[in-house]
């Protein structure tokens, strides 16, 4: 276990609720909030992207498709282009 020190506003602290008025309320307060923020992140399952790939798989990837492009066998895309495709995919 390890101790931190954080500033926080405690008026904004007590605008969130209106009971925190000491020092000891709000530091109880907000250990609670923090123990329950670990505890959720701790319990939620752990996922790996499915894009997720190790650097030699990566090394494989590029290789093949550099290879196609230099062949003709796959179009070359520009940065621009690349990055219009991920926001449409993705809808950023």
């Amino acid at each position: 276990m390890c101790t931190i020190s954080i500033d926080i506003d405690d008026a904004t602290v007590r605008r969130i609720n209106p009971l925190l008025t000491s020092r000891e309320s709000i530091s109880q307060w907000l250990q609670r909030q923090v123990d329950e923020m670990i505890e959720r992140m701790d319990v939620q399952p752990r996922t790996i992207s499915p894009n997720a790939h190790t650097a030699d798989e990566m090394k494989v990837i590029v290789t093949d498709r550099i290879r196609k492009m230099e062949s003709g066998e796959a179009a070359y895309i520009d940065g621009e282009e690349g990055f219009a495709q991920i926001r449409k995919r993705y809808g950023l």
